[in-house]
């Protein structure tokens, strides 16, 4: 006698959605992932995660700080570095030297 069960595979640790889409396309299609379409989609993406009970995947907050300096929105720029590195410590020193730069740069890490 033997016993058949359907167990579901595990589930992955983090929501890749579309992040991964969305760089790429940056890189080789820049005009079909401008900052702000980029914006809007990955912070629908975020609230589809949070939905999901899963986690947002590391740097994608990060991202989104450095979309946010492309359209000139430091302060959103701001919020999105420093949660990133609330959510994933192990980027506070770049965070951190983001930050830094904005503060002496006037708030813009470009320069």
């Amino acid at each position: 006698m033997s016993l058949v069960g359907c167990a579901a595979g595990p589930q992955p640790l983090y929501n890749w959605g579309t992040y991964t889409h969305q760089t790429y396309l940056m890189y080789n299609a820049p005009e079909k992932a401008t900052p702000n379409t980029q914006i809007t989609k990955l912070e629908a993406e975020i609230e589809k995660t949070k939905g999901k009970g899963l986690a947002v995947p590391p740097g994608l907050y990060a991202h989104l700080g450095l979309l946010y300096l492309q359209e000139n929105n430091s302060q959103k720029a701001i919020e999105y570095f420093q949660l990133e590195r609330q959510v994933y410590p192990e980027s506070t020193v770049l965070m951190d030297r983001l930050l830094q730069k904005m503060n002496a740069n006037g708030g813009n890490a470009k320069s």
